[in-house]
């Protein structure tokens, strides 16, 4: 059970089942008890045979004391009255012990809500009331049990030497398990003694206790398997490696497509002669991303949250992906909320900036005109940008397999965000490409209540190359 956890969760993962199913074990004896006593009590209550039999010795007791001639028949006459009433179970003896049982079972229920000393102890003490009470009234009933050692007496002791497993360790699991154990044989003989009943020691409540502490002790003493510990470690260390890995591959992936082959494009277009200054400044940011290592860390630990109002579009990575294509000599109209980019987090701010960029490379290579427009729009729960285009357009049914722009660079990064991606176009008549991420809900005190993302089962393929 403790194979794969941590040493220092292994002691409370141990007693905390152990705890757990010494409970239920006392539950059901206690369940057991209760259900013993009142189908006891109903029988006898049926039969009367204890009641007639006081009432016929009282009266034979009555009758000796009166007519008899010597002091020894009177006594003897008293005595067998006395211990034929005494045989006898009255009713309120009955409900004191169901009420015990209740009782004993509630404090047990609270123990295990709440492991502590002083539940432990309380539930010792009514646990021990409870089991002389029972004892008492079970045995007291007349010819029926031989001896104390039957399982039916046994039930509330059974229930009270589980308390060794609600111990907080193991050591003290022990404790207080012998504990229970000499007080519940304790009130088992002196009940014994006044019923007039041979005591016997049961095998069940042996058998339950030594059992208990072996297995306290072997939580102790025995050592796990250590070979087996370290290789499952191992493999957990191999498979978290192999996912850095993937991430790793992943962030390469599109680092490539997000510099290299864009500066490649913006080189390609550009005029015959020197490099304009917007062009050379973008190459040189492109140089210094890729000798440096800032891309490997985690790019949320790195990303600030945007402001509210005019400055969210202006810090935004978004309007940054823009300026970077009318760099290249693309004239881009924004329209539409844009102060609504600052309900972005910053992981949704980056990757729609990079979808963006990349539909507006594709208008640069592929619409045949140097103009495109962008649309914001807000939501509640969501942000929408519309990349359109007047171009020649294409049906992306016939898109071939090797051109994977739109199909992973934009798609996939979207879908990771929880968000969707509509593309409408047709040969001549231009593309609209409409990029949909949840956001966080605003409510009307100024507070945002995030909006859950559903989890990406998909794993995305790591293959990206420009459209």
């Amino acid at each position: 059970m403790t194979l794969g956890l941590p040493d220092h969760l292994v002691t409370r993962a141990l007693s905390h089942a152990l705890a757990r199913a010494a409970h239920w074990f006392a539950l059901t004896c206690l369940a057991a008890s209760l259900a013993a006593i009142i189908l006891l009590s109903l029988s006898t209550t049926a039969a009367t045979p204890a009641t007639t039999a006081a009432t016929t010795a009282t009266t034979t007791a009555t009758t000796a004391a009166t007519t008899a001639t010597t002091e020894t028949a009177a006594t003897t006459a008293t005595t067998a009255a006395t211990t034929a009433t005494t045989a006898a179970t009255t009713p309120t003896e009955t409900l004191a012990t169901i009420v015990a049982l209740l009782l004993m079972a509630a404090v047990l229920i609270a123990l295990s809500l709440r492991r502590t000393v002083a539940l432990t102890i309380a539930y010792l003490v009514t646990g021990t009331v409870a089991t002389y009470l029972y004892t008492i009234t079970v045995l007291g009933i007349p010819a029926l049990f031989p001896s104390s050692n039957v399982f039916l007496v046994t039930l509330p002791k059974l229930a009270l030497v589980m308390i060794g497993g609600a111990g907080v360790s193991a050591r003290a699991g022990v404790l207080w398990s012998t504990t229970a154990f000499v007080m519940a044989e304790a009130v088992t003989v002196y009940a014994a003694t006044q019923t007039e009943v041979p005591y016997g020691a049961d095998v069940f409540t042996i058998s339950t206790y030594l059992f208990l502490v072996s297995v306290l002790l072997l939580t102790v003493f025995v050592r796990r398997e250590w070979s087996v510990q370290i290789a499952l470690h191992r493999a957990m260390q191999t498979d978290q490696t192999r996912l850095l890995r993937h991430e790793l591959d992943l962030r390469t992936l599109a680092l490539g497509q997000d510099t290299t082959l864009q500066q490649l494009v913006a080189l390609a277009r550009a005029h015959p002669g020197p490099l304009s200054a917007n062009l050379a400044g973008s190459i040189r940011d492109t140089l210094q991303t890729l000798r440096g290592t800032d891309w490997l860390t985690d790019a949320d630990a790195l990303s600030v949250e945007p402001h509210g109002g005019t400055d969210a579009w202006l810090t935004s990575a978004v309007y940054a992906a823009i300026e970077r294509s009318r760099d290249r000599g693309l004239v881009v109209e924004v329209t539409g909320d844009r102060a609504a980019l600052g309900r972005l987090s910053p992981a949704s701010d980056r990757e729609l900036s990079l979808a963006v960029q990349q539909c507006l490379v594709n208008v640069i290579l592929h619409s045949g005109i140097v103009a495109a427009e962008v649309v914001i729009e807000s939501e509640p729960s969501s942000i929408s940008l519309m990349v359109m285009d007047a171009g020649r357009g294409f049906t992306e049914s016939e898109t071939g397999a090797d051109r994977l722009g739109l199909r992973q660079a934009v798609r996939r990064r979207i879908e990771r965000l929880g968000g969707s991606v509509s593309i409408l176009t047709r040969p001549g008549a231009g593309t609209s490409v409409m990029l949909s991420v949840p956001v966080a809900i605003e409510e009307p005190g100024g507070h945002a209540e995030p909006t859950k993302q559903p989890e990406q089962t998909e794993t995305p393929d790591p293959e990206r190359v420009a459209q």
